[in-house]
Formats: C-alpha cells, structure tokens, sequence
C-alpha cells in the first residue's frame, strides 16, 4: 500500500502544469511531433517560470519568414534553448534532450530527460515532469509595496526573481479591487500560478521597497522586458522617476500587464538591510531576506 501510494504521489507531482501545456498543443495530442512544435511548448514552459525574460543570445536557428509561429521559435532560441541542429519539420530526440537539458540547467538540474521523442501529447508529458522539477527548485519571494499614506492600498507588487538564468525584479500592475485590507498572503495566488508558488513575502511602504535596490545615489533602474512584449527596450527610467515606473506611469508600460527590471549600481549593504528591515513585515528571517536579494555568482 505504501508503494502504491508513493508511486501514486510521485505521478500526480509529475503533472506540474499539464493542462495548461496541453491548452498550448492543441486538441490533436496523438500527431507526430515536430521541431515546431517542440518550440512552441518549451516557450509556454518557461513563460509560465520566466514572464518577460529577456533575449540571451541571438537566435542560433534560421526560420523561413513565413514559418508559423516564427517569432516563437526565434524568442526561443533567444533564450539559448535551441540547438544548432533544430529545424521546425522534425524533431530528434538529441535536440529534445538539449532543450529539456538546457531548461532545467537554469536551476541546477540534469533530469530528468525524456527517453524518446513520439507524439505532441509526449512532448507535454516530458515537460510536464520538467516543470514539476523547475517548479521545486526556484526561490520567489513577493514584495508588497503601500501606499505611503494608506497601508492598506497596494501601490505596487512584485517578485524578487534572482535565483534563475535572468536575475531581475517582476513586477506585476495590481488588479483593480485588489488590495491589502486582509493579510499580506490573500494576495500571494496573484502572483502565483501552476508553476510557481509564492509563499515569502516582504511588506513594505513603497519608499522603502523602493530602497531594497536603489539605496546608493548612484544606482540606475533599466525597464529590460514587458508583458505584452513591447519595442524601444531596455531603457532606463529616469533617476527620482522610479516610483512611477513602480506605478506603470511610464509610456512603454502604458499596456503592460507585467514587467521585468534590473539594477546597476552597489548593491545594498547588510548594515543598510538590516536598517530597511526595520520598517517591513515578512514572513521569513532576516536571513532569508539576504539570500532572496542576493544575485548568486555568476548569474
């Protein structure tokens, strides 16, 4: 019974997104896979991780410029996820391998890895158990900001998104209605999703969340991705202007449902940490709060 129950377990976690993959794939499961079709759910895998991430490299692959979901396939290989030997009408099990491989050494894993290449629906199973590892290995962490005048209205949220291939801050334009008049954690499912459960929060005035990464004179804010995609980035948003960018006040984030930031400049000192922890609230130690912020080497 224990066995059964065990392996029973360890089926359902390999589900991680399953029906949200195969909503990509479309209704016919049982049809051959392609290249193409490889691309276009390694895409809907790492979007559901990885909202509004950056281009890493140029694309490796060409793609004929009348290619169905060409620009998918080109973001793709933006993100270094497709091997040189990719080509959209067929797909190898090498090549499938590299982009599971590929994907999970973002996190620090090597498997698992798919045994065979057959059907689409074959495709979103593998991904399936590649998500269900992501999933465990990522380290999100919410930060809450208020309203200086009115602690109960959200002035900004986010995720602090540093331990993955992309350090940088996501930050989310709150839903209308959407605010904190119940604790900080009624909040937390909006920034959560099949893939990604976030449980640490930080709460804080919106100065303060503001100065977790830019408390030097000297420290520069760059807007580099937008959810929908948007042209004209990175850019960086002028100094003193960053808690309008916070607020989606910007032009280029006038359509924005999410974005993604970066900082340049010194990063926080723990000393200074520990004087901006003093006016938040978390859920997690201070500690936890140092490893959340830190970029790791070589990231």
């Amino acid at each position: 019974m224990v066995l059964v129950l065990t392996a029973c377990l360890s089926l359902a976690a390999a589900q991680t997104c399953q029906p949200e993959l195969q909503a990509v794939a479309g209704d016919d499961l049982d049809r051959p896979a392609t290249g193409l079709d490889a691309a276009v759910l390694m895409h809907a895998a790492v979007s559901l991780v990885e909202p509004a991430l950056p281009r890493m490299m140029q694309p490796n692959v060409t793609v004929s410029e009348d290619q169905a979901n060409r620009d998918t396939a080109l973001q793709v290989a933006g993100w270094g996820l497709l091997p040189n030997s990719w080509t959209p009408e067929e797909l190898s099990l090498e090549a499938w391998r590299y982009m599971n491989r590929r994907f999970l050494g973002w996190y620090g894993q090597s498997e698992p890895l798919p045994a065979s290449v057959g059907t689409v629906g074959d495709l979103v199973a593998d991904l399936a158990r590649t998500l269900d590892k992501v999933s465990r290995s990522v380290r999100p962490a919410a930060l809450l900001a208020t309203d200086q005048d009115d602690g109960s209205r959200l002035s900004f949220m986010a995720i602090i998104w540093n331990w993955t291939a992309y350090p940088r801050l996501l930050v989310y334009r709150p839903e209308r209605g959407l605010d904190l008049e119940g604790p900080p954690r009624d909040v937390l499912p909006y920034l959560s999703n099949c893939a990604v459960n976030v449980t640490a929060y930080i709460l804080a005035p919106e100065e303060t969340a503001r100065d977790l990464f830019l408390a030097h004179n000297d420290s520069r804010m760059f807007v580099v991705a937008t959810d929908p995609v948007t042209g004209g980035l990175p850019v960086e948003v002028p100094a003193g202007e960053e808690l309008e960018a916070f607020a989606f006040g910007m032009p280029e984030l006038s359509d924005a449902r999410m974005y993604a930031a970066v900082f340049d400049g010194p990063e926080v000192g723990f000393a200074t940490l520990l004087g901006l922890l003093s006016r938040v609230k978390t859920n997690v130690s201070p500690l936890s709060i140092t490893s959340y912020l830190e970029i790791p080497a070589g990231r």
